[in-house]
């Protein structure tokens, strides 16, 4: 019975591995892992070594599969027929003295050692493109797979461990590939089936009569139960492996080799609406994970060896569509006109000195990906595309600046890699503050229209949030002020039927993800006269320095918000609370100068500042050598070990708690009641102070306060990566603190 389950296991692991690997479906699978797992469960029970019987177990399966593979079962099987033959003309030789006829056996033979050359080939060059040669790379782990569950079913009698690899394996191919997850819940239903006919179950009874009919009882209500957890299983959300998958769905030159086909899931849904695709509903939780999506350069910044860098290191959205059209239940969009551009043809001159031109370079992971994204606004595109506008460049008079009027709502590119211009404006906030609040009438009719939906108290709250308040950027950063305090979360129920989507959000559900806060930011903006809309697209990802390079993730997916500011154009703000704040520099373009260190946006480079620093501060102290060798080491280690800076923290918690008891002694009396931004903000306050050193503490208080947030309340995980960072981050930012305690006059 035993060796039966195991047969249904290792067929529900080859039926997975045919389902999720490309050509494969010939494979002889199968064979191979019976082959091994009837061996390898006989020879448990045997009294060889374990080491012999492994050799004997990897060795025969080896070559059964070598055999499946090099397509010789069938040569095989003429030879051995014609062995008989053979043996005749061998003894008609002996006996009538003529020459046997040996070209039947010859023949076969020459067939053999033409296909196992033709295989080894093959194999030695690593084409692993070739059915043959993935079908051996993939019998190597089902060997070991299956000798496993074999060995450690029989001689072990831990029927548990002995599937769960196997069993692993075929998840992480399920789960990978985003095929069918049947033949996994018949793997699962073989586990529970092989562990509980293998438990030493204990039946005292009176007599063999009871003893015979509980034994029966037992194992058919295993059975039952193992159908019924394998069925529940299937219909309840499946848990993956994501930690081990994702690392490996990076890796693509891999997952191709292998013969893995990714398929890819669109984060939007499409219906067909002018032109472009409706692809955004609000209600719909994202999917998030780790998968890079896109691996952008901009230029802007050198390769550098280091892991922290000198320079301020960019921050930008990378953006794909925009809509319009709120209709209380989610985002459409007016019609557009579909326009072909071919490569670098120039989609808005350069006409003013007010904006900065990004270089980028896209490489798109995914084939299936027709998308383009940019930043900004974009000028042109190395390769053919389309763009659908709301109000196309040319369509506008001579005298108007397609840069402020111009109306994309997306645009379209079949190739997987190319590059781009755009533009970035150069602002200030009291250029927006001095920005008029007389709009052109194309953009207030698109882009101050609310629906009936939207209820009289959002409207009597855009009021008060604004009220004796002159200016639209002051306005906007009002109602941006009041979104933040939300917090983010994914685990949230649909919203009812018929319900306005901004009202819901604002008064019962108070908490969501970005495309709640951006759909209220925009309700609250308009309500009050800001013209605004949404924009798709993606977070600016992770930054690698060492490449000069953005790795923009699926889990990066995101929607902000833009409101329009008259002699300016269209204006980035961030009402989410789980991404870092915009904050332009205060005075005019001409004034700018890039700040040192701060988690604000760069007005020439929309950058996030992040200085390398030492770990101890620039001046001269003067200790005795020997009394500074003598107590230096003993105050390190106390210190070190107190404070957690030789430890692998497993959380940002962890270190967090530091941060707080030391910045407790620097922002005295904090309440206990503030929140770890509120607390991060006053404390960089204290901090900003003309000692040089202390400087960088305000952008590491910043990262490691971020990457606690997220970690504590967002859907977002903290990397191990990003973990080693803030570990690395802490062991400066504690000498900062210290330093800062001791003296600075605070």
């Amino acid at each position: 019975m035993s060796l039966f389950i195991l047969f249904i296991s290792m067929s529900a692991l080859v039926s997975g591995i045919k389902e999720g690997v490309n050509d494969v479906e010939n494979a002889a699978f199968l064979p191979v892992a019976a082959f091994v797992v009837t061996l390898s469960y006989m020879l448990g029970f045997s009294k060889w070594s374990t080491r012999r019987a492994w050799v004997i177990m990897l060795m025969g399966g080896v070559l059964v599969a070598f055999i499946e593979s090099a397509e010789l079962v069938e040569p095989i099987r003429a030879f051995l027929r014609a062995i008989p033959q053979f043996e005749l003309e061998i003894i008609r030789w002996v006996f009538e003295k003529g020459a046997p006829d040996i070209s039947i056996l010859q023949t076969q033979l020459a067939e053999i050692i033409v296909r196992v050359n033709a295989f080894t080939s093959r194999l030695w060059s690593i084409s692993f493109q070739h059915p043959s040669i993935r079908e051996f790379l993939w019998d190597i782990p089902l060997i070991f797979l299956a000798a496993w569950a074999g060995w450690g079913t029989s001689r072990q009698n831990k029927t548990l461990t002995a599937l769960v690899p196997s069993i692993a394996l075929h998840a992480f191919i399920l789960n990978y590939t985003g095929r069918d997850t049947l033949s996994l819940q018949i793997a699962v239903f073989a586990l529970l089936l092989l562990v509980g006919i293998n438990q030493q179950w204990n039946l005292t009874l009176g007599n063999t009569g009871n003893a015979e009919r509980a034994a029966r009882e037992t194992y058919s209500a295993i059975i039952v139960l193992s159908i019924a957890v394998t069925i529940a299983a299937g219909i309840m959300p499946s848990i993956s492996i994501k930690d081990i998958a994702q690392r490996l769905a990076q890796k693509d030159e891999l997952g191709e080799a292998l013969g893995l086909e990714k398929k890819v899931t669109q984060i939007f849904t499409t219906t067909g609406i002018s032109g472009l695709p409706r692809q955004h509903l609000i209600g719909i939780s994202p999917k998030l994970s780790n998968t890079v999506v896109l691996k952008i350069k901009t230029g802007e910044l050198v390769p550098s060896e280091d892991a922290i860098i000198e320079e301020a290191i960019p921050r930008h959205y990378w953006r794909w569509l925009v809509y319009d059209i709120y209709n209380g239940q989610g985002w459409v969009t007016s019609p557009v006109k579909n326009n072909p551009y071919s490569a670098n043809e120039l989609l808005i001159p350069i006409t003013s000195e007010r904006y900065q031109v990004i270089h980028l370079q896209v490489e798109k992971s995914f084939t299936e990906d027709n998308r383009l994204y940019w930043t900004g606004s974009l000028a042109a595109a190395s390769q053919p595309f389309n763009t659908s506008w709301r109000t196309a460049p040319e369509s506008l008079p001579a005298n108007i600046d397609p840069l402020l009027n111009a109306d994309m709502l997306g645009a379209i590119m079949e190739s997987q890699s190319y590059q781009a211009d755009a533009l970035i404006p150069i602002i200030s906030a009291n250029q927006l503050r001095a920005s008029p609040q007389s709009y052109p009438q194309e953009i207030s009719q698109r882009y101050l229209a609310l629906p009936e939906s939207v209820s009289q108290r959002t409207r009597i709250l855009a009021r008060d949030l604004t009220a004796n308040i002159s200016n639209p950027y002051d306005k906007a950063k009002a109602i941006e002020a009041h979104l933040r305090t939300y917090p983010y979360s994914l685990d949230i129920n649909l919203p009812p039927q018929n319900r306005d989507i901004a009202d819901y959000f604002l008064f019962d559900l108070k908490t969501g993800y970005c495309d709640y806060y951006a759909t209220s930011m925009i309700v609250l903006a308009r309500a009050v006269g800001l013209p605004a809309r949404i924009v798709i697209g993606y977070a600016s990802g992770i930054y690698d320095p060492t490449r000069a390079e953005y790795s923009v993730r699926e889990a990066d997916a995101h929607s902000w918000v833009e409101i329009y500011f008259a002699e300016v154009g269209w204006v980035e703000f961030e009402p989410t609370a789980s991404q870092p704040q915009i904050v332009l520099p205060e005075g005019s373009p001409e004034e700018f100068t890039p700040p040192l260190l701060s988690f604000e946006l760069d007005p020439k480079r929309g950058a996030v500042t992040y200085t390398k620093a030492g770990f101890f501060p620039k001046k001269n102290y003067s200790f005795p050598v020997f009394g500074l060798a003598a107590i230096v080491p003993i105050i390190a280690l106390w210190i070190l070990r107190r404070q957690g800076l030789l430890k692998s923290h497993k959380t940002i918690a962890s270190i967090y708690e530091y941060i707080y008891f030391h910045g407790k002694k620097i922002y005295s009396n904090a309440p206990l009641h503030e929140t770890p931004l509120i607390f991060a903000d006053k404390l960089k306050k204290k901090l900003k102070t003309n000692y040089q050193w202390l400087n960088p503490a305000q952008i590491e208080i910043d990262l490691l306060t971020e990457l606690y947030i997220r970690e504590t309340y967002s859907a977002h995980p903290v990397t191990r990566d990003e973990q080693k960072l803030a570990g690395k981050i802490w062991r400066k930012l504690f000498w900062r603190l210290l330093y800062a305690r001791m003296v600075v006059r605070l």
